[in-house]
């Protein structure tokens, strides 16, 4: 019986994992996003994946030993709960036909350490406070025993 895995893929492969797929008549999704990128004073729209260094795949026991054949497959990741990852993955290709730019984030936690990455707060490190449609970024300073909160995007804040 066919059931969905998580493909955690070598650097730069998740390409020629579709290619190897499609040789054996493996179904493979992997969400793919587009990135307008300037070369010199051209503009190319490119295509990225979504989750770098993921495929998602439906496949048999059989099948398993093609793929593993690849030498692209670091590890192979069993969902938790089949249907919900079905499910989230259907979600996730609607949402990219409706806007093919979009990026993957990471989730981020009430209280988790972040770093802003760009804008004039760009290197300031501070607590999450509170989750919303943007963040609302709290930075100590633990020497007078003060704080300032600063509400910042989600693309704008690394996790340390």
């Amino acid at each position: 019986m066919k059931s969905w895995k998580v493909l955690h893929l070598k650097p730069n492969t998740e390409k020629k994992i579709i290619q190897y797929c499609k040789l054996f008549n493996i179904f493979c999704y992997i969400p793919m996003r587009e990135v307008t990128k300037s070369y010199q004073r051209r503009k190319v729209i490119v295509t990225l994946p979504v989750f770098t260094g993921y495929a998602f795949v439906k496949f048999s026991s059989k099948e398993r030993t093609a793929l593993l054949q690849s030498n692209c497959i670091c590890k192979i990741i069993e969902p938790f709960a089949p249907r919900t990852f079905v499910r989230e993955l259907v979600m996730v290709r609607r949402a990219l036909r409706a806007d093919p730019t979009l990026q993957s984030a990471e989730p981020f936690k009430e209280g988790q350490l972040v770093r802003i990455t760009s804008g004039p707060f760009m290197g300031t490190e501070g607590y999450v406070k509170s989750l919303s449609d943007s963040k609302r970024v709290t930075l100590n300073v633990s020497a007078i025993g003060q704080a300032l909160s600063i509400n910042v995007t989600t693309d704008t804040i690394e996790a340390i």
